[in-house]
């Protein structure tokens, strides 16, 4: 897997050198999915804590899928916590088993998946050849 972009402490990700805290600053917005082709959404949160130039919108273009499992999240308790990213991670794809672990590197190995986990619960893991951040201001 090829990426334009490295994770940060599992909850911000660096794009051409700038630091993107995906967990207090975005929101999910949307998944959309074609039969080669996942696109992950995120818009910048409304929070009085977002400094003005944060930029408006985040999509993950994840290209040539090869493998991708989804889990719904619990939103009985706080349905606010829906859209907020608790965590993004490249993982093993030999532990499939284990989808709301965490591994302390930026940059995928050649055999990894990557799983975004949201505070609900909700679950996205993807194999791809290639991942690429596009952000827009």
């Amino acid at each position: 897997m090829k990426t334009n972009f490295e994770i940060e402490e599992n909850y911000a990700v660096i794009l051409n050198g700038i630091h993107i805290d995906l967990h207090n600053n975005f929101e999910f917005k949307n998944i959309t999915e074609s039969e080669s082709e996942v696109r992950i959404e995120f818009v910048k949160s409304s929070g009085d804590w977002v400094h003005k130039n944060e930029f408006e919108r985040l999509t993950f273009i994840h290209e040539n899928i090869t493998f991708k499992k989804s889990a719904d999240g619990d939103n009985s308790e706080f349905p606010e916590d829906e859209n907020t990213l608790s965590g993004i991670s490249f993982f093993p794809k030999s532990m499939r088993e284990i989808n709301d672990g965490f591994m302390e590197h930026g940059k995928p190995n050649e055999n990894d998946d990557i799983i975004y986990l949201f505070e609900n619960g909700k679950m996205f893991r993807l194999n791809c050849e290639r991942i690429e951040l596009i952000a827009e201001k």
